[in-house]
Order: structure tokens, then sequence, then C-alpha cells
């Protein structure tokens, strides 16, 4: 089913011999008709050695004798990360062939330490469970306030959501732990409350202070300069306190998309972010709630493992003047002992605390507001010093205790809000504001009614809507011809990060710096009505990894030339053609519903000129 020349693609070339060896390889980024070819010879037991990814274990008729698993560590794009309970009994489950083995064999390479519970949670562990992503998005809304017919709304939608259902499930859960932690809090006995209150009230306001300090601090061009290999951080993650690390080396995140998500240690962090790699004391093990496994801090009087680990810079809480020195190779555990062993000597030799950088004298930070935070810091620690239960016998017995009878309180009363704050008001907020942005944008009038150009919207829900609509009604895809708007459509889709430099023609350099222009605007439109939209970090995600890839394809190309300009998989570039075309259908059809017959042909033009040779090739199961 291919022609001469793609027969002869390097891709196809460097399998075959190993195919008639039995032995295969499939993952995503193998050309499909390759990866159809493995799995047919796989069934009809033409493959003695396969090596492949997870995905290859959720087909439902290619049980092998024996699983290996060659690691038990993974890379899921932000990390490595320790195997997921579902997805080694997903893997492991394929050994065994029915009829024809007593029982399958699962093979497990241990290249590293891995402790029991670790092991244990991996291999018996329960499946992750099922929540609710729901999401309002302006194709939703948009739809719904032109076809629903005032029958069905937005509000209706979310109200008869399985998140909504997930939440009120919740419900009588959290109502028993707000019981229990009243309880708790009334049984907890704390003498001279009024004293009390007053010092831990100037505790709380210091930490607030310096939670304003450190953001100004943290800004990339104020501390990236002083985050050097070896310079001892504070590394604080929500309650869990790591104390001092040290730097190891310091990266930036590209952006992979936009959105928020919490700033946890070893989660995906923020696209557009800085990772700091940090060497920190650990405890034996990893926690496991949440997503994924996660470093713990090592509880004090334990001995605990050294190991660096990737997190955000917004958890660095204080920078020390200190600097250590740190071995050329932090591989062996003795080495990174060493480090451990220097800072606990600091540590010794500075029992008030290790000596912090400071801002205005060596950081150079001379912003008004910011100096005028630093005065306000001083005040209060001077006053915190003159109470009279600084560093008295009774402060930390009598603020532990007040401490957790605050925290408890507060626990309890951030649970109740949660009970009065349903999921459905949280996303009346969001409605609100998105529409707003709708209104602004010209997709809807004052009274809700969808306009023109939300008509047109209303097509796309394979790439982001509002841009591209707004590059339809602003005249940029009129501008182009057939080609450039192929390649500045791949923009639109997501794609793998390329290591490639990209130098981009001037017929695609224009249009793609119009598109950046158009999409800056829409995201501080965004901000300006009170959405979490970065406007650099919206920009960013669209990536013009593959603009000339695509734009050459178009207009002739051979698939081994194309291949030739990117780092990107075969396998990849095919798939985003094709989603390219659906796209390219969805802009046809978005032309046709706003009359404009010469947008429509160009976009059939340039969905025609993707659909030749391998990328659109037949495939081998029909």
């Amino acid at each position: 089913c291919l022609n001469e020349e793609d027969r002869g693609l390097p891709a196809i070339n460097l399998i075959l011999p190993l195919l008639r060896r039995g032995i295969a390889v499939h993952h995503s980024g193998l050309l499909p008709i390759i990866k159809e070819v493995v799995e047919i010879l796989f069934q009809e037991g033409l493959i003695k050695a396969l090596f492949a990814t997870e995905t290859f274990a959720m087909g439902l008729n290619m049980p092998a004798k024996t699983v290996i698993f060659t690691a038990v560590r993974k890379w899921d794009g932000d990390g490595h990360r320790w195997m997921a309970s579902g997805e080694y009994i997903q893997m492991s489950g394929r050994a065994g062939r029915r009829g024809k083995d007593e029982r399958g064999i699962c093979i497990i390479m241990i290249d590293e330490q891995m402790d029991m519970d670790t092991c244990k949670e991996m291999i018996l562990g329960k499946p992750a469970p099922l929540v609710s992503t729901f999401r309002l998005s302006y194709y939703t809304l948009l739809n719904l306030m032109s076809r629903a017919e005032g029958q069905i709304d937005a509000e209706y939608v979310i109200a008869n959501s399985f998140h909504q259902f997930q939440h009120d499930k919740a419900l009588p859960e959290v109502e028993e732990r707000v019981a229990k932690l009243e309880q708790e809090a009334a049984s907890v006995d704390v003498a001279g409350q009024e004293m009390m209150a007053d010092y831990h009230r100037l505790r709380l306001r210091i930490a607030d202070l310096e939670k304003q300090m450190m953001m100004e601090i943290l800004r990339p061009e104020h501390v990236l300069l002083f985050l050097t290999p070896g310079r001892l951080i504070k590394v604080r993650d929500g309650g869990d306190e790591w104390g001092w690390g040290v730097v190891i080396n310091i990266v930036k995140k590209q952006s992979a998309g936009y959105g928020t998500q919490p700033s946890t240690i070893l989660t995906s962090p923020r696209a557009g972010y800085y990772i700091v790699d940090t060497l920190l004391h650990c405890a034996s093990g990893f926690s496991h709630e949440g997503p994924r496994p996660k470093p713990r801090p090592c509880p004090p009087g334990e001995k605990g493992e050294m190991h660096v680990v990737p997190l955000q810079m917004s958890l660095i809480c204080a920078i020390s003047a200190l600097r250590v020195a740190v071995p050329g190779d932090l591989r062996p555990a003795e080495a990174r002992q060493s480090v451990l062993m220097a800072v606990k000597e600091l540590e010794k030799r500075f029992p008030d605390g290790l000596p912090k950088l400071d801002p205005v004298e060596d950081m150079k930070i001379d912003d008004p507001d910011f100096v005028k935070i630093v005065r306000q810091i001083e005040e209060e620690e001077h006053k915190l010093i003159g109470h009279p239960l600084f560093k008295s016998e009774q402060e930390v017995d009598c603020y532990s205790t007040f401490q957790k009878r605050a925290q408890l309180t507060t626990e309890a009363q951030r649970l109740k809000l949660k009970l009065r704050d349903s999921q459905l008001h949280r996303f009346r907020e969001e409605l609100r504001n998105r529409s707003r942005v709708l209104k602004r944008l010209g997709h809807i009038n004052n009274d809700n009614v969808v306009q023109l150009k939300g008509r047109a919207a209303c097509f796309i829900d394979t790439a982001d809507e509002l841009l591209v609509t707004e590059l339809m009604f602003n005249g940029l895809f009129n501008d182009l011809d057939h080609h450039q708007i192929v390649g500045l459509s791949s923009c639109f889709l997501p794609m793998e990060k390329s290591n490639e430099q990209i130098h981009l023609k001037n017929e695609l350099a224009w249009p793609l710096r119009k598109m950046q222009e158009t999409a800056r605007r829409i995201a501080e439109v965004q901000c300006e009505c009170k959405l979490e939209v970065d406007p650099e970090e919206y920009v960013q995600s669209f990536r013009p990894f593959l603009m000339d890839v695509i734009f050459s394809w178009s207009k002739g190309a051979t698939f081994a030339e194309i291949c030739e300009m990117t780092d990107i998989f075969e396998g990849s570039i095919i798939r985003i053609a094709r989603r390219l075309d659906e796209f390219l259908n969805q802009l046809r059809a978005a032309s046709q519903a706003i009359g404009d017959v010469d947008l429509e042909k160009k976009f059939e033009a340039g969905s025609e000129s993707l659909r030749r040779g391998i990328i659109f090739a037949n495939s081998l199961y029909l």
C-alpha cells in the first residue's frame, strides 16, 4: 500500500532487518503502517521479542508468554516517577497466553534502590480513582447559547455533570470531618489565650510580609544570578518544611499549554516556570498522596537520604548568603551525604540561623514598595522580640498548643466554607467571566445572543476557538495562500517539543508574528475579565515547530524530505497532519457558516494539499 518512494524511508529500512529476526519495536513515534505490521505479526506469533511502551499493553488480544520491565521508573513528560499500580497491573496482565501457558511470567529489573512500601504499592495498590476533569470552554458555552433554545443552559449542564456529582457525594464525609475538628479544637486547653493570640498575630503578620517579599525576590531578573550551584536555599512545600537544601542546577520549563496547576514538588509544574534541581534531605521511601509518588522531608532524628529533587522556584522561602562545595558526580550516595554534613556543620556554626541574602544590600532590589515591605518586616520583628513570650520558657509549649488549636479551627472553617460554596457557585463565577470575554470579543451581544463570530466559533473544537475566529475576522487568513494557511494552522495543534532551532522563511514568519500579536491581545482581554491566563504562556502555547515541515509537505515535498527538516518522530508528524486535516475541515465549515466562499475554498485546497502519500495511507486493518 506504499509507493516506491516511501518504501525506502529510513524508518522502514531500520525496522525490516529486525522483523525478519522476530524482533520488533512499538511506540507512538513510529509510522502508523509499521505499528500495524508489528501488531499483526505479534498476533500471529511471529514476533519473539517486542520492545514496547505501555500503550501496547492496552491491546485486547496481545498476550505474551513473558513480560519484562526493564525499569520501574518512567518518564511522564515532566520527570521520572515510580510506575503507578494501574500501569503495572495493565502491563503485567499481558503475561500468559490462554490455551498455551499454564501461567504468565513477569520479570521486574530493578535498577535502583526501591523500598518495600513503594514496591508493595505498585504491585498491590488500588487503581487510580476516576476523577472528573470537567471544565467550561468557550466552545461549550457558545454551542449551548446557540443550540439549546433556552431549554438547557450552562448552569443546568454544570449542575448535572459528573464533576458536581462527585462534589455532592463527598459532602457527608466533609460534615463528619468538620464535627471531628471542632471537637478536637474544643479539647485543646490554652492558658493565657489573649497574650498568645497577640503573639500568634505578630508571627502571622511577619509570615505574610515575608511571603510578599519573596514573591518579588523570586522574580527571575532578581534571583537567577544568585541561584548558582552550591547556594543554600530554604524550601517549604505547603505544610512540609524541608529546611535548607543546596542548588544543583536551574532550568526553564518550556510552555506546553496554559492554565494553572498547584505548585508542589514532583507534580506537573506550571509550564514556562523555572525548575530548580535541589539537593534535599529526604525521608526513606516516598509519599503516595496525590497523582504520583513524591519525596518527603526527613523527620528529625532519622537518618534519611540526600536526593536531587526538581522543584518550582515558588517553593523557595529563603536564600542564604552561604554556599557549599558540590561534588562533580552526585550519583554516589557518599557524595550526596558529604553535602549534608557540610550543611549540618554550617547550622552548628550559626545557631541563630544561617545568614540570608539582604534583598536591598546584596541583591540590589531598590523598588520603593519592596523596600517599604522590608522595613515593615524589620518593625514587626522588633515587636516580636519585645513580646513577653519571645524566647520565654512557655513559648514553645504554649505557642505550639495555640497554633494547633488555630490550625484546627481554620481547617474547620475552610471545610464549612466548602460545604456552603458548592462547585456550582465556583462555575457560576467562571461562567460570568467567560461571558464577559465573549462579549468583549464580539461573539455574543449584551443579551447573550450569539453573533456571527460566535457562530463560526461553534464549529472549532480541535483548536483555540477564540484565536482562530479572531484570525478569520481580522483578515489574516484572507491575506495568505492555502499553503501558508496550512503551515500556520499547524501551530494550533498540541505537539511534542523539538530541539531544532526554528528558522522560518518570511512567508511564514510574518503570519506567525500577526498570530502571536492577536493571541497576546486575547490573553490580555481574558486577564481583564478576571480569568487566570498568563499572556506570555498563552502565546507560547502555539508552537511553530512544524510550520515549515507542514508548509513544505503542502507544496509537494516528499515525506523523506520533510523528515530531514525536524527531529520530531515520523509517527508524530503523521498524527499531527491528520489532526490538521480535521481542523481544516472545521475551518471550512466555519467559513461556510459565515458565508465566506473564498475562505472556504482556501481551507478546502489546504486540506487537499495534505491528503497524499504515506501520511494518508490506508490502514492494514481495513
